[in-house]
């Protein structure tokens, strides 16, 4: 048997965690492979709010710490976002992957799964950094899963980000 390795991430407070199966997810040409992960939140820390998992796909042309005064130096190129708690779906009735189901299994109750297909149109995750002499900036396509919870998806909500793990395609 092949030892199994789960990527999580898990807030101090202990009281969300996002648990996947891989961080790399390859480009198979004709089709990518799929994200499929669990996260494990205490609904009573949530006090009725709901809880969102997002896949974005983000531009970077700068350093993270250059993002200040408002203004960002990156684009999102692709947002899909998924309500897992409550669940839309009985949680019985739902397909999982093998991965998916074993987590389900070991967190209990208060796990949920949540699942993403790559669009076509995407690009690979790449990294070009300049050298030390340059005084360019780094250019960085890069894929990320975040957790929010807030009372409606809509854009006037102000989200309370929960966790977020970064990915690559």
């Amino acid at each position: 048997r092949k030892p199994y390795h789960i990527f999580q991430k898990r807030r101090q407070n202990e009281l969300v965690g996002v648990y996947l199966g891989k961080r790399d997810f390859v480009d198979h040409v004709d089709s990518v492979d799929p994200v499929d992960g669990v996260i494990l939140v205490d609904p009573e820390h949530l006090q009725g709010r709901k809880v969102f998992v997002t896949l974005s796909c983000i531009f970077r042309y700068g350093r993270d710490d250059m993002d200040v005064m408002g203004i960002a130096f990156h684009r999102e190129l692709y947002l899909s976002t998924r309500q897992v708690y409550p669940p839309l779906l009985d949680r019985e009735q739902g397909i999982h992957t093998k991965t998916q189901a074993k987590l389900l299994r070991k967190l209990g109750d208060d796990a949920y799964p949540f699942f993403f297909e790559f669009p076509d149109n995407l690009p690979c995750s790449v990294s070009l950094q300049p050298a030390p002499h340059d005084v360019g900036k780094q250019c960085v396509v890069q894929f990320e899963i975040k957790a929010f919870s807030a009372e409606n998806q809509g854009p006037h909500e102000a989200p309370r980000l929960l966790i977020a793990h970064v990915c690559s395609r």
